[in-house]
């Protein structure tokens, strides 16, 4: 077979494959247990990260880097733990938050206010879920671009699933949002093993 033609055939039986079939590893969890964590999302990136304030919280980045200004930065992050350890999924959410960038642990503020110390919010929304109670929260990163700063949409997406994980995942809406985020946690979550 040709060169070109064996490429289109594997191109075209990649197309099969089921999702993060061969895109993810596996990692411990902080108190027992192992999940699978879907590539591009990394628990051990080159730069050091914010993942030890998280105590109790396995932590992945999507492109976990360092900036210009020397301060690290990230496309978003998952956050992973057993639900036992967690008085409820709000305090999970919370501390998995610990862990975030500077820029986002910053962009649930609603963007255009003045820093005067009493800045709105973005309020996180409970609601039942399929996989159980989740928290949506709508988001804004601040982002300095080539032409200037921008704030780009984004969501957290946190779930306290049947399977006994809490499953937190900020992402950009470019890159899933709050449907992206709930993918990834039932995905998670069916990986889970003991």
């Amino acid at each position: 077979m040709a060169p070109t033609r064996r490429l289109l055939v594997l191109g075209a039986g990649a197309a099969f494959m089921p999702p993060f079939a061969s895109a993810q590893s596996r990692s411990p969890l902080p108190g027992g247990g192992s999940v699978a964590v879907p590539s591009p999302y990394r628990t051990k990136p080159d730069y050091p990260t914010y993942a030890d304030r998280a105590d109790g919280v396995l932590v992945a980045y999507r492109n976990w880097r360092s900036t210009m200004s020397g301060h690290p930065e990230c496309d978003g992050m998952i956050a992973v733990g057993l639900s036992e350890r967690f008085q409820s999924l709000e305090r999970f959410a919370s501390t998995g938050r610990a862990a975030l960038s500077i820029q986002w642990s910053d962009a649930d503020r609603i963007p255009g206010q003045a820093w005067d110390g009493n800045e709105k919010r973005y309020a996180a929304e409970r609601r039942e879920g399929d996989g159980g109670p989740e928290l949506i929260q709508q988001l804004a990163v601040h982002r300095v671009g080539f032409f200037g700063v921008y704030d780009e949409p984004a969501h957290m997406f946190a779930v306290q699933h049947a399977s006994g994980l809490n499953i937190a995942v900020w992402l950009y809406n470019k890159h899933g949002g709050t449907s992206g985020g709930r993918k990834l946690a039932s995905r998670i979550a069916s990986s889970f093993e003991r």
